[in-house]
């Protein structure tokens, strides 16, 4: 039987689905990133500059001890972030967020693929759309793991309507940009980028 175009539009469904969600793990992890680069440098680049300035100007230069005391204050507050961002698992976020976006792109370029190949016979065409779909069940569970808001999902649909140029079934637009419109399917949505690091 050949291949129906319901068959490819279920494909092509696919993969919005999954560059959306790509997009919001993509989004969840630029913070964690940065936060994660900012600590390692602070625990180092304080004593690092008190030692330089206590080398090249003397332990006994007046403006030193004033200094040591700003380090300090300054190194009270880098542990507490530190201690922070082991108990809210910065890293092992990162690691997650990042693999999800990685797999999740790459099931959407799959699906694209897939869904315009007209090369396959009906039978490796089923057999391959079968695999992603095994493939894409197993990311869908882990990424429901993390606890994707409603917000998040209207961002993602937003994003997979841009990149694949489709209408809203809401407000009936292709969206021309990532801005949140007031549309309750595709916007209506706010890029809370830092909430991820609590």
């Amino acid at each position: 039987m050949p291949i129906q175009p319901e068959e490819r539009r279920s494909c092509h469904d696919s993969a919005a689905r999954c560059f959306g969600t790509a997009y919001i793990f993509e989004t969840r992890a630029a913070p964690l990133r940065i936060s994660i680069k900012l600590l390692a440098f602070s625990s180092l680049a304080g004593p690092l500059a008190i030692g330089a300035l206590v080398l090249s100007f003397g332990a006994k230069a007046a403006w030193v001890g004033v200094a040591v005391w700003v380090a300090l204050v300054l190194s009270i507050f880098q542990i507490v972030l530190a201690l922070w961002s082991v108990v809210a698992q910065w890293t092992e976020n990162l690691a997650e967020y990042l693999e999800a976006k990685k797999e999740n792109y790459y099931l959407s370029d799959r699906y694209t693929e897939l869904g315009n190949n007209t090369t396959y016979t009906d039978a490796e065409w089923r057999t391959e759309f079968a695999v992603l779909e095994t493939r894409g069940l197993y990311r869908l569970r882990g990424d429901l793991s993390h606890d994707i808001t409603d917000e998040e999902k209207r961002m993602g649909m937003r994003i997979s309507l841009r990149q694949f140029r489709r209408k809203c079934s809401s407000c009936g637009e292709i969206p021309q940009s990532v801005d949140a419109s007031a549309c309750p399917v595709c916007g209506n949505y706010k890029k809370r980028k830092w909430r991820w690091l609590i």
